[in-house]
């Protein structure tokens, strides 16, 4: 899986992310911001500062054997020309050279150069200088201005609020940069939440809709066309992508920022400090590259685990009756088992794999501060290194080294991502192998005549089911398909509602290949009533109305009256708007079957497959439905894979298949007057029945005789 082609999802949100970058960066500025922040508290309480320099730099230590302040010598009254020159000559006198003077009332600001020997320690300079200068001043108060360079010197504009003490405006100034953060890193999610939303939305659509339109046979043949594998999919696959378009995005965007910008501030700082952290990251690229590749490996394995447990509760809970029948539940029960430590097994060898990177990288990035402290610690001792700049570079350390150890946290998301990607576009990539033609030809409306041509078939090629069928169905025409389990009489209607397409030979609707016709078309004309009755969640009206989107309550019940329905609708408290449950739960065979005919009677086709339950029903039930299906099989071309011995002598013709292969075709009464294997089936069967102390009735049916159909005819 290339990750290009997630990105193409992205592509109609460009305006969106490009927003989501611009905020980002001034995210990213906001929390390098803490780093500074804490240096100029540092400085606040190291020297008694006031204001906030607004600068990323600190000043340059000065070369020589002066250093240079800026300080603020402030009295209760305001300040004398002849006070001023005073005051110059106590300065000059304690051995503090002015650079220059600013009055602002009772206010002096200077630049002031002092020898190193004085301004060892300059907190207990300004003590001794306000000490000095008192005598001769009264109350004075002095205090340091911690300044970025000579130019910030000149221009006092650069500093923020410089009345106040810098130790009380830096906790406003924190709140106010953690609300700002808090905005913008709501703007952000959300943002990001909304195109990510988007975008699962979009791949769920895709994945539906390309197994709406996918044939048959990838359900039947494909390990991935299982009903437990596909929900899987669309729901957990595609739930473990969130990941990589909400928080992944973010992570990959955001952390990098963090560090690039912090990266290019310290290189301003001080180039020496940040490169000898950084020497350690190129390290982690060896480790990260080959523990992601391992990870995405083991999360498809984990996510195939997780998708044959939803297989087994799939496969368990439909089939929930027959398994108390046989007395199953101890052997489901360990088959369950068998799934989930499956599943502990995977998930725990990704969970090994995933916490071996975090260490690594904790090691690494403890190596790069251990080389950090130590150099920067030795600055600090030499006075080449202020305790500001020392803990502003501590602070951006700590901030750059929390994004590179998301790299673990990332780096075990995004290959669970990335693989689950892979399983979604698997099944998006899948091609039905029933093709429509490029120019397909449209009949709005078919007479129902059907023709088989030297038609040959098989789910594998090397084995084939149907061999050179010949058959010619006229309009209107009734025809029975009976024989063995396997003779390939489910294969018969298949390839008439195109489920399939031959491997050889020819299909031909009114004279047209099949395969030329357009199949959305072909198949609102078709009408299919399979031997399981499938009703869908919902209300009796919403499921006859399945058969015609759109019809009108009218329509509806006419074609429930038509059925049989309304004699048992007319007894429910809510009528037609009763709800069914999954599968049509809450009714009886009986009902459902008469429900799945009014939904074919709705669509009103011109071709008609009918595979005939063959579960027994009450007496009555059973006369219900044989009005109903006889009301609906009359002026159709009806396909019938026959179970009914009523069905199979009202049917037109009756065609009977061996092996894939037409044995015998005619009537009930020629066909036993030939005596082959349709007499002998008839006659071995009812004799059966007879000395079975069963019903003698015709209508009674055949059962077992022709078999159930599976899908392997």
């Amino acid at each position: 899986m290339k990750f290009h082609r997630i990105i193409r999802y992205l592509l109609p949100f460009k305006s969106r992310l490009a927003v989501v970058v611009l905020v980002s960066i001034i995210v990213s500025g906001l929390t390098l911001a803490d780093a500074w922040l804490m240096g100029r508290l540092t400085d606040a309480i190291f020297y008694r500062t006031r204001g906030l320099p607004l600068s990323i730099t600190w000043q340059k230590k000065n070369a020589g054997d002066y250093k240079e302040f800026t300080v603020i010598l402030t009295k209760q009254a305001p300040w004398s020309a002849a006070e001023r020159r005073k005051l110059l000559e106590r300065e000059e006198k304690y051995g503090v050279q002015v650079v220059s003077s600013k009055l602002e009332g009772a206010s002096v600001t200077e630049r002031i150069r002092v020898p190193k020997n004085i301004a060892g320690d300059p907190v207990q300079m300004v003590d001794e200088l306000q000490a000095h200068l008192r005598p001769d001043f009264g109350p004075l108060r002095a205090y340091i201005v911690v300044e970025t360079n000579a130019a910030a010197a000149k221009s006092q504009g650069l500093t923020l609020l410089p009345q106040f003490y810098t130790i009380y405006i830096i906790p406003v100034v924190i709140i106010l940069v953690y609300v700002l953060s808090g905005i913008f890193k709501y703007a952000q999610g959300y943002l990001l939440g909304s195109v990510s939303q988007r975008i699962l939305m979009r791949l769920r659509n895709e994945i539906y809709e390309n197994l709406q339109n996918l044939s048959i046979s990838y359900f039947e043949r494909h390990q991935t066309g299982q009903t437990g594998q596909l929900i899987s999919r669309i729901i957990n696959d595609i739930d473990a992508i969130y990941f990589l378009f909400a928080s992944g995005i973010i992570q990959m965007l955001l952390e990098p920022l963090v560090v690039i910008m912090g990266f290019i501030w310290g290189l301003i700082l001080n180039w020496k400090l940040i490169l000898l952290f950084f020497l350690v990251v190129p390290l982690l690229a060896l480790p990260v590259n080959y523990l992601s590749r391992l990870l995405r490996k083991v999360n498809i394995n984990i996510m195939n685990k997780v998708a044959d447990i939803t297989g087994v509760l799939e496969e368990t809970l439909s089939g929930i009756r027959v398994i108390k029948a046989f007395g199953m539940e101890e052997y489901e029960v360990q088959r369950f088992k068998r799934e989930t430590r499956s599943s502990y097994d995977a998930a725990m060898r990704g969970i090994r794999v995933s916490n071996a990177l975090s260490p690594i990288i904790d090691f690494m990035i403890s190596i790069g501060l251990a080389i950090f402290l130590t150099y920067a610690g030795t600055q600090v001792l030499g006075e080449k290194l202020t305790p500001g700049e020392f803990f502003t570079f501590s602070f951006l350390i700590s901030l750059m080294a929390s994004p590179i150890r998301k790299i673990s946290s990332v780096y075990s998301n995004i290959p669970r991502a990335l693989a689950a990607a892979e399983r979604i576009f698997e099944i998006i990539d899948q091609q039905s192998e029933v093709v429509e033609a490029e120019h397909p030809i449209d009949l709005p409306d078919i007479r129902g005549a059907v023709r088989f041509e030297n038609v040959s078939f098989g789910y594998d090629p090397e084995s084939l089911v149907l061999r050179d069928i010949d058959l010619e169905v006229r309009p209107g025409e009734v025809i029975a398909f009976v024989g063995p389990s396997g003779a390939g009489k489910t294969t018969m209607v298949n390839l008439i509602a195109r489920f399939y397409d031959p491997v050889a030979g020819k299909v031909l609707i009114d004279g047209q290949d099949l395969k030329e016709l357009k199949l959305d078309s072909f198949r609102r004309q078709m009408g299919i009533v399979p031997q399981e009755t499938i009703l869908f969640r919902g209300t009796i009206a919403e499921n006859i109305g399945y058969g015609r989107i759109g019809a009108s309550p009218e329509e509806i019940e006419a074609a429930a009256r038509a059925a049989n329905v309304a004699e048992f609708v007319q007894q429910l408290p809510e009528g037609y708007q009763t709800r069914v449950g999954s599968r049509g739960a809450t009714l009886s065979g009986g009902q459902r079957q008469r429900v799945a005919i009014a939904r074919a009677l709705l669509r009103d086709p011109r071709i008609l497959i009918l595979d005939e339950a063959t579960s027994a029903l009450d007496t009555q039930s059973e006369v219900l439905v044989q009005e109903a299906l006889q009301r609906l099989m009359k002026d159709r071309t009806c396909f019938v894979i026959a179970h009914r011995l009523s069905t199979i002598r009202s049917a037109d013709r009756i065609v009977v298949l061996e092996k894939g292969k037409i044995v015998e075709i005619g009537t009930h009464d020629e066909l036993l007057a030939r005596g082959g294997l349709y007499a002998k089936l008839y006659y071995t069967q009812f004799r059966s029945q007879k000395t079975g102390g069963e019903r003698e009735e015709e209508e009674e049916g055949l059962p077992g005789a022709w078999g159930e159909p599976s899908l392997d005819q």
